[in-house]
């Protein structure tokens, strides 16, 4: 038989989206915001740059977005995807994680120290490359960055945007 993904409690999950719903509140965006115009206020918040890449080394596993956060700035990859939507989706995770401040987390500084030299390769991996939203956080930062893309929707031009699909 089949395993599921795990399942967050109807409590966890309303707490996640609470949580969510009050960081994007705190965000204080403008009515018309962009994927640039985001990426630029986290950059604000986080107080360093923030890069993004495309990689082929993600190609053929189960991971989706991949943080790194440091001292100058901070690099979110992901996978090459011919949809834009799904580029933007996650990108926006990464950042949702890094606007409700994941990284400060209890054991993630010593994850972060030397720049993950001489970590075993799975506490690596569990610790910043997500593949399923069983925990709160993962949900918490889901939530967020389905309610920043619908904010990036609404305007026209954008993928998504109601106007691209019906003129």
């Amino acid at each position: 038989m089949a395993q599921g993904l795990p399942t967050l409690s109807i409590t966890t999950s309303e707490r996640a989206f609470r949580d969510a719903s009050e960081a994007f509140s705190a965000l204080k965006l403008p009515t018309r915001i962009t994927l640039e115009l985001l990426v630029g206020a986290v950059e604000e918040i986080r107080g360093r740059r923030i890069r993004i890449r495309s990689t082929d080394r993600l190609i053929g596993t189960s991971i989706c977005g991949l943080w790194l956060p440091g001292k100058r700035q901070e690099w979110v990859f992901h996978p090459p995807t011919p949809w834009e939507l799904q580029r933007q989706q996650f990108i926006l995770h990464e950042l949702a994680h890094m606007i409700l401040g994941h990284d400060a987390h209890p054991g993630a500084g010593a994850l972060l120290h030397d720049g993950l030299q001489n970590l075993p390769p799975d506490l690596v991996r569990r610790a910043l490359m997500r593949t399923e939203f069983g925990s709160v956080e993962e949900a918490t930062a889901e939530y967020l960055a389905d309610l920043m893309a619908e904010a990036i929707r609404e305007i026209p031009g954008e993928p998504g945007a109601f106007e691209e699909v019906f003129g």
